[in-house]
């Protein structure tokens, strides 16, 4: 196993960020990292995953709404486009993708605000 010092990681782990944020498939960048690199895919793959978390972390809230609501409009009008050609199934699956993301996170927080770590609808005998 090749012991690898900081600065080769660190230079790895830009590359990986310009590849990634050129439009580059994680998967794609790991495998063009391992090829100038000379490192395994393995090796590559945490780097990857770090800087998918960097990137991430980057993200400010006014962006993430944006991002929220460009989504939503894509799936509203992929929903639209599809019944209209008559593929329904494409319509339900893009309503519930829209649903899961807009809607489930409120109901999750609601249940968990509820829950109190017990089921209460279970009668029990003695």
């Amino acid at each position: 196993m090749a012991i690898t010092t900081r600065q080769p990681c660190q230079q790895r782990r830009n590359e990986a960020l310009q590849l990634i944020s050129s439009g580059v498939p994680p998967t794609d960048a790991a495998s063009q990292l391992t090829v100038k690199w000379g490192c395994s895919r393995r090796t590559s793959l945490p780097d990857i995953e770090i800087v998918q978390r960097e990137v991430a972390k980057a993200l400010d809230t006014v962006e993430l709404q944006q991002m929220v609501g460009w989504l939503a409009k894509q799936y509203q009008r992929l929903a639209a486009k599809a019944e209209r050609d008559g593929q329904y199934a494409s319509a339900v699956g893009a309503l519930n993708a829209f649903r899961a993301m807009v809607l489930q996170p409120q109901l999750d927080a609601q249940f968990a605000a509820h829950f109190r770590g017990r089921f209460t609808h279970h009668s029990y005998r003695r």
